[in-house]
């Protein structure tokens, strides 16, 4: 009979996940799959059109999506639904305001592939370096050995349980910080602390990206035949960065040079169109910071789906990080003799960083401390067992 009622229990509670999460969850992803779709579809015939009547209403309708309550009720997927709604804006102001000459040769299938397979994981977004002759391929037909595909599989699985038991185990840390009376105590009167609970803020971030990242390479070695060598890595090893500059030319390798197509190159070739006097120094910084600006609004959009708030808090972490870059590029300019060695600038770096970082992380602190969800970590699950058996 107790087996039973728990059975109904489960069923129940299943059917109730299903409603309240899943299901919005699964309309909403379909809803922002539908402007793709439809270009997929007619995008042949859209040639007609003005570019910026077809961009502007998908951009915003895909915004809007998950502004849409009963999305923006779903802990943690909401998250996930504003990612997939900024990737698809990147997408399509790529493909109409960039790429349209060659867009309304693709086929639906070539379509499908930019988006989700070829220029994101086989090479830079910038149409210089473009073969426009190069064929497109879902699955690699090209020369391969199988020695090197062999190991390159070995190599993703290790970095996988590696980057997985380092997530945990910072995962753990900061449960154990914000499960107790030290983040309270500490944080705001050393700036020590400050630095090193942001730096692990950040270090989950970074971990839980490459985490997904090397499962997304792993599968694409596996079932596409693609080489390792063919897929870039996501980033390129940010904690040696020994500079503002030198930390965002290693963070976020794919992604750098669409804001650089979309943002940086419109807004400068605006600027030395109007003011063709103006030093390229002043209409570079101008267009560096525009592109901060808007990374910042991105994740500020991301926080207001999840929290339902608007703190600011991650327009100021670019806005700062935006004019260090600028103060470091001047700096250079003015002073090309001046050298500060390796580990002095990592050290000024990782503070640096540490500091701002308390702009981009502490909207999330309050909303995984309510929630727990912290407290989901391996390391913890089995300290919990072994004090409570022992």
């Amino acid at each position: 009979m107790e087996c039973l009622q728990y059975l109904i229990h489960c069923i129940h509670s299943n059917i109730n996940d299903i409603k309240q999460i899943y299901l919005p969850t699964s309309i909403a992803v379909t809803a922002l799959y539908l402007p793709i779709f439809l270009l997929s579809i007619f995008n042949q015939s859209i040639t007609k059109l003005s570019k910026w009547i077809l961009t502007i209403p998908i951009v915003i309708y895909l915004l809007f999506i998950p502004m849409y309550q009963p999305v923006r009720s779903i802990p943690l997927f909401n998250s996930c639904i504003a990612g997939i709604a900024i990737y698809y804006v990147q997408k399509v102001c790529e493909w109409l305001l960039i790429r349209r000459n060659e867009f309304h040769q693709w086929s639906f299938f070539d379509i499908q592939h930019e988006l989700f397979y070829y220029r994101v994981y086989t090479q830079s977004v910038s149409i210089k370096k473009l073969d426009k002759k190069k064929k497109k391929e879902i699955f690699y037909t090209g020369p391969i050995q199988f020695n090197k595909h062999a190991q390159s599989l070995i190599d993703i699985s290790c970095n996988i349980i590696k980057y997985y038991v380092l997530l945990d185990f910072v995962i753990y840390s900061l449960h154990e910080i914000f499960s107790t009376d030290f983040y309270e105590k500490y944080y705001k009167k050393y700036l020590l602390v400050q630095i090193i609970i942001n730096q692990l803020g950040g270090c989950v971030v970074y971990l839980f990206l490459m985490f997904n990242y090397e499962i997304v390479r792993h599968t694409l070695c596996l079932l596409l035949n693609r080489p390792l060598e063919l897929i870039p890595d996501l980033f390129n090893k940010p904690y040696r960065a020994i500079s503002p500059i030198d930390f965002w030319s290693r963070w976020h390798q794919i992604f750098k040079n669409t804001w650089i197509e979309l943002i940086f190159k419109p807004i400068s070739t605006l600027i030395c169109h109007h003011w063709p006097y103006l030093p390229k120094f002043i209409s570079y910084g101008i267009s560096s910071m525009c592109v901060f600006l808007v990374s910042g609004i991105m994740h500020e959009y991301t926080v207001y789906i999840t929290l339902n708030k608007f703190s600011g808090d991650q327009i100021k972490f670019f806005l700062l990080q935006g004019l260090a870059v600028l103060i470091e590029s001047a700096f250079k300019q003015q002073f090309p003799q001046f050298y500060i060695s390796k580990p002095i600038g990592c050290v000024l770096t990782f503070i640096f960083n540490g500091i701002t970082a308390g702009y981009f992380i502490q909207p999330w602190i309050p909303f995984f401390c309510d929630k727990k969800i912290l407290k989901y970590s391996f390391i913890n699950f089995v300290i919990r067992n072994l004090f409570y058996r022992y």
